[in-house]
């Protein structure tokens, strides 16, 4: 069987079965396993690859973090965060929009996960802007947004898994590729809300008092550290990313436990199997995808794509914009780590071919999978985000636009300008 014939029928008995609306973790194995037994191979390699799939050290980072964000939630710094902020921003137009913005890109490098961000934030943030007077589905879409910075902001699980699956990538580098990036992305959401407020007449509450912003920050210092500690960690030499996803999740506990005191014993078996089945489906999905990503390897599937792309155009720059466009399409359909395992082994080799930096290349991706999580079909941070606001989903939509354009237009100042992207990991040494 051709390279060609093995691709074709391995992403249509995919697509197939995401028509079908079968969960993402078993389309993906049962497209490769039945494309596995199709080309010849024993179906017994699928477990042994799938296996190898999840056993990189790594990937052991991804459920301190999940434990660190839900603890975090739990012991009540998100209301102390947005205290805080509201107090400093005051009443320019847009002002709990932009707040809402700063609070999930910082709680991005807290949890690592975008979903994890709206179902922390979304039941303090959207009552917040609702009772400034902002209409309910656009204080919802701002959050669903500005959660999606949390897989570009460090630590984020989707670039440890982008480590994982591309040889040569530094998770740490990744880590301080995403700062800059991250933050104009947010930037660019601050603009629109700013904007689109001042046409609604949106406004934020009346700035505090220097001692009254002192005392909030005071109440919300230990909260504001945690970032501090991890980023400074990792850049410091004293841990690795792994190591530093356990500091994170033992530091929560004890701000739950000891500082903040919000936190009880009785709460902590409930998130830990919170955080374990949250684990267990990115798990099962990395497996399935991993294997996926092996069969496009090992079948020549890549090289076909990768002799495509060269071909198309002359110009390097109009093949990753190129590229930017299809990872921009499977956002409608897939999650952020099939995106990475699906397409990693088909476009990193043109990249390659190109001489183009994979870090920067990876920030794109992941900039493309974070607008992904805000626009429908699958759009996973705007389900939560419209479960707690209580709207349909079309009418989130409808809001969500702008800041899609808002997220597409921070991406190609990275696309454009790739020392955005490098220039923090360069003067780190990295």
């Amino acid at each position: 069987m051709s390279s060609a014939t093995t691709g074709i029928i391995l992403i249509s008995i995919f697509f197939v079965l995401l028509i079908l609306r079968t969960p993402i973790s078993f389309s993906l194995s049962l497209a490769t396993i039945i494309t596995l037994i199709v080309s010849g191979f024993a179906p017994e390699m699928f477990a042994d690859i799938m296996e190898s799939a999840v056993t990189s050290t790594m990937l052991l980072a991804i459920p301190f973090f999940i434990i660190a964000g839900n603890v975090m939630d739990k012991s009540g710094i998100s209301k102390r965060i947005v205290h805080f902020a509201e107090l400093l921003i005051g009443d320019i137009p847009g002002g709990l929009g932009i707040i809402s913005v700063i609070i999930t890109v910082f709680w991005g490098a807290i949890s690592g996960s975008g979903p994890a961000t709206v179902v922390a934030l979304g039941p303090v943030l959207i009552p917040l802007m609702v009772n400034g007077g902002y209409d309910v589905a656009f204080a919802a879409a701002i959050v669903a947004a500005g959660s999606g910075i949390a897989i570009i902001i460090p630590p984020s699980i989707t670039f440890i898994v982008f480590g994982v699956v591309v040889d040569g990538t530094s998770v740490g580098k990744l880590f301080a590729s995403g700062i800059l990036p991250g933050i104009i992305m947010g930037l660019c959401f601050c603009v629109y809300v700013f904007i689109y407020s001042l046409k609604h007449g949106y406004r934020g509450k009346k700035r505090g008092t220097p001692k009254e912003i002192w005392k909030a920050f005071l109440g919300c210092f230990w909260g504001i550290l945690s970032p501090v500690i991890i980023l400074g960690g990792i850049y410091g030499g004293i841990f690795t990313p792994t190591e530093a996803a356990s500091v994170a999740a033992v530091y929560s506990l004890i701000l739950g436990l000891f500082v903040y005191k919000e936190l009880k014993i009785k709460d902590i078996p409930k998130i830990m199997a919170d955080s374990g089945s949250n684990t267990a489906m990115i798990l099962l999905i990395t497996a399935g995808a991993g294997v996926m990503s092996w069969l496009i390897t090992t079948r020549g599937v890549a090289t076909i794509v990768t002799e495509l792309l060269l071909g198309i155009s002359s110009n390097p720059m109009v093949i990753v914009l190129m590229m930017f466009v299809v990872l921009l399409i499977a956002g409608f359909f897939l999650d952020g780590i099939s995106i990475v395992y699906l397409f990693c082994p088909l476009l990193v080799p043109a990249i390659k071919a190109l001489n183009y930096d994979l870090t920067w290349f990876g920030v794109i991706m992941i900039m493309a999978i974070a607008i992904g999580m805000i626009t429908p079909p699958v759009a996973c941070n705007l389900y939560p985000a419209a479960q707690i606001a209580n709207v349909p989903l079309h009418r989130i939509s409808k809001e969500i636009v702008g800041l899609v354009i808002a997220g597409i237009a921070a991406t190609l100042f990275v696309i454009f300008i790739p020392q955005i992207a490098l220039l923090i990991p360069n003067a780190l040494g990295l």
